[in-house]
């Protein structure tokens, strides 16, 4: 255990390297993904059919399958269609990492797409109608009322997309990405020590999801009232 201990200690920085690059996929996955959502999310309720549809049909592809298999698809598939490599869309699949982007912000973006669309489905109709009763015009009205609204209601299921999308990041290891996972296979295969790093993978992971969750549950009673009160109220 001592020889374990020494091996762990040493290889510490690496371990934490691999983290950043994980931390970096992940932002960029929320991020992008967030943004692809948004659009997505508003044409699943729009009154226009062909847009529900379209909507509906973006969420049914990059939801149903595996982000695995996206992945795979991305960085094998992708590099053998001719239109590909000689158009700009060689970037978004000439490493490992923008595949991993690319892969995991489309599987994130249809499962907040539907995270949203189902929070402004709850919005009461009151609200819109009173907002355009007191003379919102559209935008204003979803930036002032509906949106904050949204945010409210998303934030809990929200907060488990991102921790879904931090263990899953696990897997751009096999397309050879550096993260924390790939740098914890990296010593295994040096040292044939599987234990060890693994290990410590698993717990930087736990302690991220950890952090996360404990984040979210604060903002989510920073934003909601009756819960604060609630807090306010054990605590006293």
């Amino acid at each position: 255990m001592i020889m374990e201990l020494d091996r762990l200690w040493a290889e510490l920085p690496a371990l934490l390297q691999g983290l950043l690059v994980t931390l970096e996929l992940t932002a960029l996955t929320l991020l992008i993904g967030l943004i692809l959502a948004l659009p997505v999310a508003l044409a699943r309720v729009a009154r226009r059919p062909a847009l529900r549809w379209l909507a509906a049909g973006f969420v049914f592809f990059f939801r149903g399958p595996p982000v695995l298999a996206l992945l795979f698809l991305l960085y094998y598939g992708a590099p053998q269609v001719a239109f590909v490599r000689e158009s700009w869309l060689w970037l978004l699949v000439e490493n490992g990492f923008t595949c991993a982007v690319v892969a995991f912000s489309l599987n994130s973006a249809a499962y907040v797409a539907e995270i949203l669309a189902n929070a402004l489905r709850a919005v009461p109709q009151g609200e819109r109608e009173a907002g355009l009763a007191a003379g919102f015009p559209p935008l204003l009205l979803y930036r002032r009322i509906i949106l904050p609204h949204v945010a409210r209601l998303a934030l809990h299921s929200y907060g488990n997309e991102i921790v879904f999308v931090i263990k899953g990041t696990a897997v751009a290891s096999l397309v050879t990405v550096v993260d924390l996972m790939g740098v914890a296979q990296q010593i295994y295969s040096r040292t044939y020590d599987p234990f060890t790093p693994l290990l410590a993978a698993g717990v930087l992971y736990f302690l991220l999801v950890v952090l996360v969750s404990w984040g979210v549950k604060r903002l989510e009673r920073r934003l909601t009232p009756h819960l604060s009160a609630r807090y306010l109220l054990r605590r006293g």
